[in-house]
């Protein structure tokens, strides 16, 4: 019982640092913003007003709560807030990833007429066949062959990447 009021002190310490953190920067000042991507040169929008392309070093800009979009390839790959806090740098370094990515399909029997999500997109004759800028998420490939039986698999794509998959419809187990 004697730790009680060191207890009560600690928590009440947390709570306002908890509600602290979450407090927007004063309005009225300016700081300085640094925004980076990698990729750089995709086109930087801070509280509406369009700063340039990437990167953007030490820019003054008005302090406060703002939205920050970063718009490449006519894909927005950030849109979230972003504090300019007065008299200070405020950097923002991410990496950004175009959400478009590809899969790799081989198949047995090696000629299949391919489907994603239930369209026909290509076929296999004998070697492997891309299929290219498809959006991320989760795509149904099916493969249709020349034996006359199929197969098909849930593929999960991600930005910028090539997943590699085989699709057996041979009918051997």
């Amino acid at each position: 019982m004697r730790h009680l009021p060191l207890i009560a002190l600690l928590v009440a310490f947390l709570s306002f640092s908890v509600f602290a953190a979450d407090d927007p920067p004063p309005r009225g000042g300016t700081g300085k913003v640094t925004i980076i991507t990698d990729p750089p040169n995709s086109q930087v929008f801070l509280g509406g007003e369009e700063l340039g392309k990437s990167p953007i070093i030490e820019r003054e800009f008005k302090s406060g709560r703002h939205t920050l979009i970063v718009i490449d390839q006519d894909y927005e790959l950030v849109n979230t807030r972003f504090n300019v806090w007065p008299n200070k740098l405020n950097t923002y370094d991410a990496k950004t990833v175009i959400p478009k990515g590809n899969i790799r399909v081989t198949t047995t029997p090696s000629k299949c007429i391919i489907y994603v999500d239930g369209d026909q997109s290509d076929q296999t004759d004998g070697s492997a066949l891309t299929i290219r800028n498809l959006d991320a998420g989760d795509h149904l490939v099916r493969a249709e062959c020349s034996n006359r039986k199929s197969a098909e698999m849930l593929v999960k794509v991600e930005g910028e990447t090539t997943k590699e998959i085989h699709l057996d419809a041979s009918g051997k187990k």
